[in-house]
């Protein structure tokens, strides 16, 4: 009698073991290379095809829809002058409206890019370039110079090249997170 109670109790405490997990959506290179796995519980950095970024743990994936709670940190009015309140809020969205993901190591936890190289150095290459030529031809008209007296093509055409590596770099760091070009979202339903 005491061994039936125990196996009974054992299958009891046992049923929430058993059961079913939610659905998980998988990023892979087009090669079949998983790169990343996202199911419940995991921080999503991504980023919808109408611009809102996406910053929040997954609460839940189920019927081909994600469901995410994100926080929000700011300043409130009160009665009695301001405080900082945080706000938590969840919705849902399909996850074929995700465009892009935001998983490596060069990004941060809100979707923003890391480092020096991908943040500065663009900006400042096509905006010292572009001052350089709009100053220079400036000053030319000013001056009543001609335009290719004492080398200036080659100084305009050096700040050319400087503005247009900014402008290269910016473009060849904005497609790397693109869903369908270089990764390929596959969504996985438990059964």
């Amino acid at each position: 009698m005491r061994s039936t109670l125990l196996l009974l109790a054992s299958f009891i405490f046992t049923i929430p073991v058993f059961s079913q997990s939610n659905d998980f959506i998988v990023l892979k290179k087009r090669n079949n290379r998983t790169l990343k796995t996202y199911g419940a519980g995991s921080f999503l950095s991504a980023k919808t095809g109408t611009g809102y970024q996406l910053n929040g743990y997954i609460r839940a994936i189920r019927n081909d829809s994600i469901f995410i709670t994100q926080q929000e940190t700011k300043l409130m009015s009160t009665d009695f002058g301001q405080r900082i309140d945080t706000s938590f809020y969840t919705f849902g969205f399909r996850y074929q409206d995700i465009t892009e993901f935001y998983f490596q190591r060069q990004y941060d936890q809100i979707g923003r890019k890391r480092g020096l190289a991908q943040t500065l150095i663009p900006p400042i290459l096509i905006l010292g370039g572009s001052g350089y030529i709009v100053l220079e031809l400036v000053n030319t008209a000013y001056r009543r110079e001609p335009l290719n007296d004492r080398g200036k093509l080659l100084s305009l055409g050096i700040a050319a090249g400087v503005a247009g590596t900014g402008v290269l770099i910016n473009q060849l760091n904005k497609g790397k997170n693109k869903v369908g070009k270089k990764y390929v979202v596959h969504y996985v339903k438990a059964k």
